[in-house]
């Protein structure tokens, strides 16, 4: 059922309109104040919107501008005399659908509402497009600039069109998931199911019954025959997610089924075929648990066929204001509001670690854009999420050498971020900005950083797109 709301304070007109809509699958529903109407619409948003352009207590152009900030999708129709077309058309370039000069005819109307309609169904559908896609993983796993991680990601996408099993390495909040959910989505098994398995939180008295399934009467409890993840992962792909938590004697078996994949319910004869991909993740250094005898190194060879190592968002500083405008963009429509962020905002981004990485920024964002009522982030929106910057005082305690290198390490540090945000998070352009080469663009960004985590710069780097 479509809702037309019409906003006229000429009565007998909006009792015209509701008889000329009378259409099978439509509801109009008609205010004479406009002031009521921009409450009603605000609250329980329309399909469509008919407005009036002059009107007492509230002009159609103030309603408008209200509706269109919390709903920027919803089509508005103005509905104007002889004098006011130009403010209708002014309002079409600001983002209304269009308008109906009165007096005007039924089939006009009917035109007119047919498309806005229309219209407003096919922007429904793109947005859950969006929404699928960005459950999916995909419109996550696309959103880098960064060298190194376009490097990971093209490495997918070549592994995404063969069976191959794919070990993704990385951080806690690196995105290891949605880059399994990325070559899934890229895969020939894209329609099937994507059976994620997270080995670190299931008990080892369970976990096996959980992954392999078990037939009934196989233990206390079992009273009837249930098939595990793996088995229900068939045509599709299994994530294994922190392989490197799994118990040394269900890794025997899982190493029997990634060779055979066929597999054996508890308490059954009858070997399973189990048509599916693995992919597996992990943030622990497997090759130092297989020299402490925790994890079999056969396994380990034959689930990182490939290898993606996704570096950290540290390791990324031009995909931090990249990522930031897009999760922005997504929290915004999800929570029906209108936000951007000031120069400010993003170069505050860049100053902090983000020791959670991609996880940490996309929950800052959303914090941020649940709580704000709308309009620009700036720099005292990120005050509770802000580093403690050390003040020149309190360099005062250190000797002159020290004190002066710190000082130095921090505004390189700033003067970078400021550039690249002001470049839109391309290093290369900013590294032309700032008169030096890429290398040192790099060096200016993490000195600071480094030099309190201990970490190197990356001796080399490849030139990104422009």
């Amino acid at each position: 059922m479509s809702r037309i709301v019409v906003i006229d304070d000429e009565a007998a007109l909006g009792e015209n309109i509701q008889r000329m809509l009378r259409l099978p699958g439509a509801a109009v529903q008609v205010f004479v104040d406009p002031v009521k109407g921009l409450a009603e619409c605000l609250t329980n948003p329309p399909d469509l919107v008919l407005l009036d352009v002059r009107m007492p207590r509230m002009s159609g152009e103030e309603v408008f501008a209200r509706l269109h900030e919390a709903h920027p999708g919803l089509p508005i129709v103005f509905l104007t005399a002889f004098g006011s077309v130009e403010s209708a058309v002014l309002a079409m370039r600001n983002g209304a659908f269009d308008y109906l000069q009165k007096p005007f005819q039924r089939e006009d109307l009917l035109l007119v509402v047919k498309r806005a309609l229309s219209h407003a169904k096919l922007e429904r559908e793109v947005e859950t497009l969006k929404e699928r896609l960005e459950a999916l993983g995909e419109a996550d796993a696309a959103q880098t600039r960064s060298p190194a991680m376009l490097d990971q990601m093209e490495k997918c996408r070549r592994a995404a069109t063969t069976d191959a099993t794919v070990m993704i390495l990385g951080e806690s909040g690196t995105g290891k998931e949605v880059t399994a959910r990325f070559i899934h989505g890229q895969s020939r098994r894209k329609e099937g199911p994507f059976v994620p398995v997270e080995c670190s939180a299931m008990p080892g008295s369970l976990i096996e019954s959980e992954l392999f399934g078990y037939e009934r009467g196989a233990f206390t409890g079992a009273e009837r025959t249930k098939k595990g993840l793996i088995e229900s992962a068939d045509g599709g792909t299994l994530f294994l997610d922190e392989i490197g938590d799994l118990g040394v004697e269900l890794q025997t078996r899982l190493f029997r089924f990634a060779e055979e994949r066929v597999l054996r319910r508890l308490g059954g004869l009858t070997l399973v075929r189990v048509d599916c991909r693995i992919l597996c993740a992990t943030n622990q250094d497997l090759p130092a648990k297989i020299k402490a005898g925790t994890f079999r190194e056969e396994l380990y060879y034959r689930l990182s066929v490939v290898t993606v190592k996704l570096p950290p968002l540290r390791e990324r500083p031009e995909d931090i204001p990249h990522l930031a405008r897009f999760f922005l963009e997504r929290f915004s429509r999800r929570y029906g509001k209108s936000l951007s962020g000031s120069p400010q905002f993003y170069s505050a981004l860049l100053k902090q670690r983000f020791p959670g990485n991609v996880r940490q920024l996309k929950n800052v964002v959303e914090r941020l854009t649940a709580l704000h009522p709308g309009g620009v982030l700036g720099l005292e929106d990120l005050e509770e999420d802000a580093p403690q910057v050390e003040a020149v005082s309190s360099l005062s305690a250190l000797p002159w050498k020290d004190a002066r290198e710190q000082y130095l390490a921090s505004f390189e540090s700033s003067y970078a971020q400021a550039v690249l945000v002001r470049c839109g998070g391309n290093v290369s352009a900013a590294a032309r900005e700032a008169g030096v080469d890429r290398k040192t663009f790099y060096a200016l960004l993490k000195r600071e950083r480094d030099q309190q985590s201990g970490e190197s710069i990356p001796q080399t780097e490849r030139e990104s797109g422009e």
